[in-house]
């Protein structure tokens, strides 16, 4: 009892944000070039050439991280980074970068949870229920849950926050629930810094609303290629 009690505290901390920072302006708009040219090499490119892109978005997120030491947003880019590497590269290697993630999404909720309209516990949640779990990785859909359920707490009527948490609901077969969320998903507004991002999860929304309507759990979707490969796919 006592252990079980101690692990429901654990996971309390970790998913309770500490008290909100200002975001770093500088850093913001230092990260913005580099996410508008990570996005158009991974919704642009096919996986496999997409490597030596990655590997110079790689050096220039850490760049910043060192540049902006308490900004969370370079962190952000760093973990996109690492994210898009492991559906490039594959196999184990595909493991290492998304520990790696994991580890650089940690770090940038002690700094910032809300930063890049919570990212963090977007992509977060999106490792965690997408990713197989142990022995294999890390894969874990009640964590899933409550760090996808944290960023809608804090942006409830963004495309991507809302998006996701009902594509999880739906992968979990929970479909009058999931498409509440896809329908708002389907209003939200294409927000102007995340364009190209939003415009993708609008296009992916006509398939997840038909699966959610018809009832239908096994689908596949662009967000969750560049982990294909720990699966097997």
């Amino acid at each position: 009892m006592f252990v079980s009690r101690l692990i429901g505290v654990v996971l309390a901390l970790a998913l309770a944000p500490p008290p909100v920072m200002a975001s770093d302006t500088q850093a913001l708009a230092a990260v913005q070039p580099l996410k508008d040219e990570w996005a158009e090499v991974f919704y642009g490119l096919p996986a496999k050439q997409q490597g030596p892109k990655l590997e110079v978005f790689l050096s220039r997120a850490q760049q910043l991280v060192h540049r902006f030491p308490q900004a969370a947003e370079p962190l952000l880019m760093e973990a996109l980074v690492l994210c898009a590497q492991a559906g490039s590269d594959g196999g184990l290697g595909a493991l290492s970068k998304v520990r790696d993630a994991r580890a650089v999404l940690q770090q940038a909720i002690t700094l910032d949870p809300l930063a890049m309209e919570a990212s963090a516990y977007v992509m977060l949640g999106n490792l965690y229920y997408r990713l197989p779990g142990w022995p294999l990785s890390f894969g874990d859909n009640k964590l899933a849950r409550q760090y996808l359920e944290t960023a809608l707490k804090y942006f409830p009527n963004e495309v991507d926050t809302n998006y996701f948490y009902g594509d999880f609901l739906l992968e979990q077969g929970e479909f009058d629930k999931a498409l509440t969320y896809l329908e708002r998903a389907e209003k939200a507004p294409i927000r102007e810094d995340e364009r190209l991002s939003d415009i993708k999860l609008k296009q992916e929304l006509g398939q997840a609303l038909k699966d959610a309507r018809e009832r239908n759990g096994n689908r596949a979707n662009f967000f969750s290629r560049f982990l294909s490969a720990l699966k097997g796919q």
